[in-house]
């Protein structure tokens, strides 16, 4: 390829723009690119493709030089489709902009896993992408098909998720907000629930933040610190290791806290979960107002903390 046609293709990479789409703002826009990559040019069946999900689904839309040239979508159930790009557009990675958009999506909504139906030339392109295939060829709309997955990682996610799922994403984001972190964490947490605290990458990702200097600090709030002790935990034994950077307290009881859970990260960035096993989380990695709002709260209730015995017998 002549260096003219290099820097032809590199323009229009570069004016090629992905954005969120929405039914039934976009949806004309959208049944035409459908219409013609899926009925027209892959004889899919009309009452195949208008299959009554796009209302409730996210879209999303690749536009080059204001002209829409790609979509695919995302259902409430986590399956991913109707990925498709114009043919003269093609070979230009749109397909692979379009997927990390559907992807970055389902993240910010918290989902565990994805999944879609993928037509066997394609397999190698979602592969890459980090699907698996599960199961045997089978046939959808006369195209041989193979069922893909993809189990979403959170453990480096540095993007708005909401809503949280306890323990999972939830577990993740904490390692999330300890890899990220600058200078300071703030863990607050009734008994530093085992199953979200007691990690191996956790604590690897704080030591890793203690190693940074003498100023990067952990401060870790609970209510039980004699069960926190009785049941044994990987905090503890780090905090006994390093005898320096994580200092913890105790507060039985306290009118501003009823339990919830909270992850501060520096002074921009909040990870939170209120009280109750069905209660909704939350993950703002870039939000300095909330994030000032539960530093000054966690401030007070650090204030009216102590150091337990408990806790003395780990030399904290």
């Amino acid at each position: 390829m002549s260096d003219s046609s290099n820097s032809a293709s590199e323009q229009a990479q570069h004016a090629t723009r992905v954005r969120e789409a929405y039914w039934p703002e976009d949806a004309e826009t959208l049944r035409r690119l459908r219409e013609l990559v899926f009925i027209e040019e892959q004889q899919v069946p009309r009452d195949i493709e208008w299959d009554g999900q796009d209302e409730g689904a996210v879209h999303v839309m690749a536009h080059q030089d204001g002209t829409a040239i790609g979509c695919g979508r995302l259902l409430a159930d986590g399956r991913i489709g109707r990925l498709a790009v114009l043919g003269d557009y093609r070979g230009q990675g749109l397909g692979a902009k379009l997927l990390g958009a559907i992807l970055k999506l389902a993240r910010g909504r918290g989902d565990l896993c994805v999944y879609l139906h993928a037509q066997t030339h394609a397999l190698k392109f979602y592969e890459n992408a980090g699907f698996s295939a599960v199961g045997d060829e089978f046939v959808e709309a006369g195209i041989p098909h193979r069922h893909m997955e993809l189990m979403l990682d959170y453990r480096d996610c540095n993007e708005l998720v909401y809503p949280v799922r306890y323990p999972q994403p939830f577990s993740q984001l904490i390692i999330a907000q300890a890899r990220h972190a600058r200078r300071e964490l703030r863990i607050l947490s009734p008994r530093l629930d085992p199953v979200a605290f007691d990690q191996a990458e956790l604590l690897s990702a704080i030591r890793l933040l203690l190693q940074r200097g003498r100023m990067s600090r952990v401060y870790i709030l609970v209510q039980d610190a004699q069960g926190l002790v009785t049941r044994g935990h990987g905090i503890l034994e780090l905090a006994r290791r390093l005898t320096t950077g994580i200092d913890m307290r105790e507060l039985r009881e306290h009118p501003q806290w009823d339990g919830d859970t909270a992850v501060i990260r520096d002074r921009d960035s909040l990870l939170t979960k209120p009280t109750g096993e069905q209660a909704t989380a939350f993950y703002r990695p870039d939000d300095r107002a909330r994030t000032r709002t539960a530093l000054t709260r966690f401030d007070e209730l650090w204030s009216a903390g102590h150091v337990s015995p408990e806790f003395r017998s780990f030399s904290l």
